[in-house]
């Protein structure tokens, strides 16, 4: 559980805005989707047993998706903040 929680709300947010912040910044807003997007496969491919129980569908979707929305759209605000800065210069 632990190596799901670090790839979760960490290393998969951090890298899909890594790498629209590299590749294209105009397409950084889909850095929030795409994140969530792989969290959910990873989770679902880990954990298949999610969508067997209401009660653990209700806290997957409910609690941890938003949680990782949340993650991905802040590290995705501090991206365009330092984007911002960098065009100024």
């Amino acid at each position: 559980m632990n190596w799901w929680n670090l790839s979760v709300f960490c290393i998969i947010p951090i890298a899909s805005v890594v790498f629209f912040f590299f590749w294209k910044r105009k397409y950084l807003w889909m850095a929030p989707l795409v994140s969530v997007v792989i969290s959910v496969a990873i989770s679902l491919f880990a954990m298949p047993s999610i969508l067997s129980d209401t009660e653990h569908r209700n806290m997957f979707f409910g609690i941890s998706v938003m949680i990782h929305i949340l993650i991905a759209v802040v590290w995705t605000a501090l991206a365009y903040v330092v984007a911002h800065f960098l065009d100024k210069k």
